[in-house]
């Protein structure tokens, strides 16, 4: 079975610094009665965007998720089937809902932490 899933570390620094210079030379030639932002600047927000991956994997079929710093629930692999799993321990975990995608099972986990 093939998962896609983001990677887990950003991106690099000087990727960030040349897509923050694009966009600071593109936002200049369509508007020129604005002030040009420096390219570090436009850098250092993008990269305050950058949000936190919320799950670990922890064995072949079983990840981990968590919002804020805490556990909030798994995520099984159970065929072609994604179990999001609700609770802060696995062996007590309850079955919350199952689903066709990986992302999906974890955004129920993350919004269900809320």
């Amino acid at each position: 079975m093939v998962m896609e899933a983001p990677l887990s570390r950003s991106g690099s620094l000087k990727a960030a610094a040349r897509a923050a210079a694009k966009l600071a030379a593109l936002s200049a030639a369509t508007a020129p009665a604005t002030p040009v932002i420096a390219p570090s600047q436009v850098a250092s927000s993008a990269l305050e965007t950058i949000t936190e991956i919320p799950w670990t994997r922890i064995d072949l079929d079983l990840y981990e998720v968590a919002r804020g710093g805490y556990i909030v629930g798994y995520v099984e692999v159970v065929g072609a089937v994604f179990v999001a799993l609700g609770g802060p321990r696995y062996d007590r975990a309850v079955e919350v809902s199952q689903h066709l995608t990986f992302h999906a099972a974890v955004d129920v986990l993350v919004r269900r932490g809320a």
